[in-house]
């Protein structure tokens, strides 16, 4: 890693460093800019340092289109098989994978140090000595957002755990880094995994005693993100049993939203859905704009972002979620689960009790549960959406995982799901443009200035990887490339 000092570290996330007895959301007041390096190391600054990480981790950019980690949400959805890109400013060279696979690309680095960084400033909190009541929940939280840190690492930088679990993935850092720090070598995906499982339980106890004081405080993670994480874990590595009881206990105080009205918007952390999110406000709020963003000409959709109308065909009467789509000019589909707020924000989406809903049964069904009560909680959530229940009558038990991937893709559409199911299902991307009859017929009266809109058609236009070859399983297109910059300063990459 490269070797940053923790002056640098707190001047570059700009801190959101306030005292620890804050009785409302550290987003209530600007950030301050740094806190002093002899000051780091003391139990009363543990707070402020896992606050920090977490405004690195969403508003650290070199972009526009590269805010925080909601950009790395865009880019993996665009780079699947669900999103269409309109060629306007935001993630065309994602959806034409061009871009996070090249080491010497900025998003590329922008990726690696966004992650690395996090890691570092929880490495610091981490790093206090102490035994008070306050400074364990800070530090449970830091274990929380290292482990999710390392999650994101090992799904992009390797292929599948159980593909091969001993290949080589990333480095892995647990203490502060400085001057002296030497650079590390990759670790397996199995040793990534064992460090992220090692951070949750140690998490587990420190947040046991834990309660969030509202939903402006579902930024910090507690037992139910930490159940939620294990789910993810668990299902990553093939621990089908572990999997559905840990989705189990992550969604269990959660209810599932069940109107049309309550699906639409998705900007509010105090959706009884979500489990976890990040709360956005008019001072603190360019992680908004990654995905948001509303042109005054397409009201309803990200200016760069479309929905596949194949996947809206995959919707059935009836489900809350289909009134959400939207023919827009120039041939585009949108899909209106996502709006801005009256002032311009809007919070963002980490963890939600669907999700939740859909690694229960998936567990369940690969662990070889009989398939009636295998799909029960995937038909739970079917009915919230309006949708009967899926009769597994006749069907194998591949059919019934392919439904759940499927339910997954119109559950989770544009919350940063896409490449990575594609990898741990060792899936290729499947694109499908539609004909330009079927073009034609459905959104012809919305061209502008009428007839067929060949310079932007309907449907997806990249079909093929750059090398021009077919979308194939196990492509390391599908993976993030380590950054150049980072090869050159670590030899033992």
């Amino acid at each position: 890693m490269r070797k940053i000092k923790i002056q640098s570290i707190l001047a570059a996330i700009a801190g959101l460093l306030l005292a620890t007895g804050c009785s409302s959301s550290f987003l209530d007041t600007d950030p301050t800019d740094a806190v002093s390096s002899e000051k780091v190391p003391v139990p009363e600054n543990a707070e402020a340092l896992v606050n920090g990480a977490w405004y690195n981790l969403f508003d650290y950019s070199s972009t526009y289109a590269n805010i925080g980690y909601r950009a790395l949400q865009c880019l993996d959805d665009m780079m699947a098989s669900d999103v269409v890109s309109r060629p306007k400013y935001g993630f065309n060279s994602s959806y034409q994978f061009d871009d996070i696979a090249i080491s010497s690309n900025s998003r590329t680095e922008f990726a690696w140090y966004l992650m690395y960084k996090t890691i570092d400033n929880c490495n610091t909190a981490l790093s206090i000595k102490g035994d008070s009541e306050e400074l364990r929940k800070a530090q449970g939280q830091a274990l929380v957002l290292r482990a999710f840190c390392y999650l994101h690492l090992v799904q992009h930088y390797q292929f599948t755990y159980l593909k091969d679990k001993d290949a080589p993935c990333v480095p892995i850092y647990t203490e502060p880094s400085n001057n002296t720090t030497v650079p590390k070598g990759k670790s397996t995906v199995a040793q990534v995994y064992q460090r992220i499982f090692e951070d949750l339980a140690l998490a587990q106890d420190y947040l046991k005693n834990y309660v969030r004081s509202g939903d402006n405080q579902k930024f910090k993670p507690d037992l139910a993100v930490v159940n939620g994480l294990l789910a993810r874990a668990y299902l990553l590595t093939g621990q089908w049993e572990e999997a559905a009881k840990a989705a189990a206990s992550a969604r269990k105080d959660y209810s599932l939203m069940t109107t049309t009205a309550e699906y639409e918007g998705f900007n509010n952390i105090s959706n009884q859905e979500w489990i976890w999110g990040f709360p956005q406000i008019p001072s603190q709020s360019d992680a908004s704009y990654n995905f948001y963003y509303l042109d005054a000409t397409y009201v309803g959709a990200y200016s760069s972002f479309m929905a596949d109308p194949h996947l809206k065909d995959t919707f059935v009467e009836g489900d809350i979620r289909l009134p959400l789509f939207q023919w827009m000019r120039e041939g585009y589909l949108g899909y209106k689960k996502f709006h801005m707020r009256a002032d311009d924000t809007a919070d963002l989406a980490l963890m939600r009790a669907a999700e939740m809903y859909l690694i229960e049964a998936e567990a369940n069904v690969r662990d070889g549960m009989e398939l009636s009560q295998a799909v029960i909680p995937l038909n739970t959530l079917r009915n919230a959406r309006g949708v009967v229940d899926y009769d597994v009558a006749g069907k194998s038990r591949e059919d019934v995982i392919n439904e759940i991937l499927l339910e997954r893709r119109r559950e989770l559409w544009g919350e940063g799901f896409g490449i990575t199911d594609i990898l741990r299902t060792q899936k290729a991307v499947e694109r499908t443009a539609l004909s330009e009859e079927m073009q034609k017929t459905e959104v012809d009266c919305w061209q502008e200035g009428g007839g067929f809109a060949k310079r932007n058609p309907l449907g997806h236009w990249f079909l093929r990887f750059p090398d021009t070859t077919p979308f194939t399983a196990n492509s390391t297109y599908y993976l993030y490339a380590i950054p150049q910059k980072e090869i050159n300063a670590n030899p033992n990459l």
